[in-house]
């Protein structure tokens, strides 16, 4: 559904820049279907799939799609694609890391092809080794 379609939709979706936007409220939880987030501020929910090309993401479920940039401020990665962005804090499940910094949080798997590490915890994964972080994991 379009955003302007929405009932009792939050004042930051209204208020972000967007295209093809698929949303749906549940239980009074946004779920972003598809689309293109081109800015603004993410303040909770899930999101399933789409692109996101900037603004700032502040809390919520990340379960698929393309991140080019922006800042992750906090919340859950499942799966998708980092392409660049500052990520703050918040849990890295599954995915490809591209490039960006990451800051802190705790990398559970995926695979990491480039980029700048400074903090945080890694579990598990896959990294070009060619690429040194900035700060290494105590675990590699």
């Amino acid at each position: 559904m379009r955003i302007k379609e929405l009932e009792n939709a939050p004042q930051w979706l209204l208020d972000a820049d967007t295209n093809f936007a698929n949303v749906e409220i549940i239980d009074g939880i946004v779920h972003w279907n598809g689309g293109i987030w081109k800015n603004g501020i993410w303040h909770n929910g899930v999101w399933k799939d789409g692109i996101w090309e900037n603004g700032v993401w502040y809390d919520g479920i990340w379960e698929n799609g393309d991140w080019e940039n922006g800042v992750w401020k906090n919340g859950i990665w499942e799966n998708g694609t980092w392409k660049n962005g500052a990520w703050l804090n918040g849990e890295w499940q599954f995915g490809s890391w591209l490039n960006g910094y990451w800051l802190d949080g705790v990398w559970k798997y995926g695979h990491w092809f480039s980029g700048s590490w400074y903090g945080g915890r890694w579990e598990k994964g896959y990294r070009n080794k060619l690429v040194p972080f900035n700060r290494p994991p105590s675990n590699k």
